[in-house]
């Protein structure tokens, strides 16, 4: 949240898109809750307090002077659009506004960094100041002073019920709506997405927990009532082991709304007092319900990534990112058994006057032009070919279903980029690099030939290289 000095820093142009994105944004949600009022001023879905406060955490550009008049404005038009009176009106805009307002505050002071809302405990703080300290706030102010302004909806004598409505449907909204806006891709990754699954085929299992939440999401109108809570339960547990965060969390947006409204719905069919008298335990139990499969899908992703992380470190270089020997050996042995009848070719290569270059300069800028050289090789190779580094300045590639001539010529590219790309060693003269390169092709019609045989046939080719003058490809007879 900027403070008062840093809104007067922010140029005009910023608050005046400020004012007109927040200002769109707020007046749509509060015409959408407006007009699902299933009772008098008893808003069945209010997001524009969530997706305010949301917003102001994705993009904090807009949270400035500029957006906050936006949003003060947004809430007044859409209320005095829609037949409310003025100072009724006013009052309900500054309850939102207090709402919001309060949870960025102590945001701020508990120093939560909301931009890592998917890791560890952070969701649940921001769930929690959302709910304890904007929610309360904002209900309180409005119990306090909405009874006492005229045409008002509220009274004084059910002071308690009043609270519990506008705090649970403030509650109900924001674990509907924040985990949906901080979760949603940027518009580059959602391009990307589209662009890399196009190819991409997943298995028929993939959708069962689509088709198991519908059907569960069906039951809660066919068989409605308190237990119609839980339907739902386990097959959104299953969505949160299967999706992304962001499709677990317009799924929960989903299901809640559709079990909220049969709800609804069912208690609003016998009468507008069970209606009251069960709303506020109904949004409670929606809120623990959807907390569940948010919370479970951030733990699973969190631990795969760190599975993933975890699995390419020990497979890897640390140094280069190269394929460590190891892992280089087992993933070679898998493309033979894939591929009996494809040619391949194995490339040896080893920098010139590496050891020379470590004593002149120190090993830092020899770490520098390991990891360059590895760049280098790697920009220079296909997605199916292997790279690894198999000790020192040595590396080697695995090239699959390539004739003779191809490899020949990959390996001649690195050699002429790796000389014509010299490496910046601190302030200093850039420093020129070589390589010497072996090479052996194998035709998979010679038998009994193993990968290691292959590669010393490489590396024999490779000190034929450095024995003619380094800085050339020799090719194995």
């Amino acid at each position: 949240m900027l403070r008062t000095s840093e809104y007067s820093s922010v140029p005009m142009i910023q608050h005046c898109k400020a004012l007109l994105i927040i200002g769109g944004i707020v007046f749509l949600c509060c015409l959408l809750g407006i007009l699902t009022r299933p009772l008098s001023f008893l808003a069945f879905f209010w997001p524009a307090n969530a997706a305010l406060l949301a917003i102001f955490l994705r993009y904090p550009k807009l949270n400035n002077l500029g957006g906050w008049m936006g949003a003060f404005s947004a809430f007044i038009a859409a209320d005095l659009l829609t037949g409310n009176y003025v100072e009724l009106t006013f009052f309900l805009t500054l309850a939102n506004c207090i709402t919001v307002f309060t949870s960025l505050f102590f945001i701020q002071y508990f120093n939560i960094n909301y931009r890592n809302y998917n890791k560890g405990f952070t969701f649940l703080h921001l769930f929690a100041i959302f709910a304890f300290a904007g929610c309360l706030a904002g209900a309180a102010f409005a119990v306090f002073t909405i009874p006492h302004v005229p045409n008002t909806f509220m009274s004084a004598d059910r002071l308690w019920v009043d609270f519990g409505m506008w705090w649970t449907g403030d509650l109900l909204n924001s674990i509907l709506v924040i985990p949906l806006i901080l979760s949603m891709p940027t518009w580059d990754k959602l391009k990307y997405a589209i662009t890399d699954r196009r190819h991409k085929q997943y298995p028929i299992s993939h959708i069962y927990p689509l088709i198991a939440i519908f059907l569960c999401v069906l039951m809660t109108y066919f068989l409605s009532g308190p237990g119609a809570l839980l339907y739902p339960l386990a097959a959104l547990i299953w969505a949160a082991l299967t999706y992304s965060l962001f499709s677990v969390a317009l799924i929960n947006f989903a299901v809640l709304l559709a079990t909220y409204h049969s709800l609804n719905q069912f208690y609003l069919a016998e009468s507008s007092n069970a209606y009251l008298s069960t709303a506020i335990s109904v949004r409670i139990g929606l809120c623990m319900l959807s907390l569940a499969p948010l919370i479970l899908c951030i733990i699973s992703q969190n631990r795969q990534a760190l599975y993933k992380q975890v699995l390419y470190l020990a497979n890897h270089d640390s140094l280069t990112r190269a394929m460590t020997r190891r892992y280089f050996f087992q993933q070679s042995e898998l493309l033979l058994q894939h591929a009996k009848q494809q040619p391949f070719s194995i490339i040896m290569l080893d920098i010139d006057h590496f050891k020379k270059l470590n004593d002149q300069y120190g090993h830092y800028a020899g770490d520098l032009v390991l990891q360059h050289f590895a760049r280098t090789v790697q920009h220079n190779l296909r997605n199916q070919d292997l790279f690894a580094r198999i000790g020192g300045e040595e590396f080697v590639i695995f090239l699959k279903d390539v004739i003779p001539e191809e490899a020949f010529n990959i390996a001649e590219r690195i050699r002429k980029i790796t000389e014509h790309s010299p490496v910046s060693i601190y302030s200093k003269e850039p420093l020129n690099i070589t390589v010497s390169i072996g090479i052996t092709h194998h035709n998979m019609t010679e038998q009994n030939t193993t990968l290691q045989n292959l590669i010393n046939f490489a590396d024999f080719a490779l000190y034929k290289a450095k024995e003619q003058g380094r800085n050339q490809v020799a090719s194995y007879n």
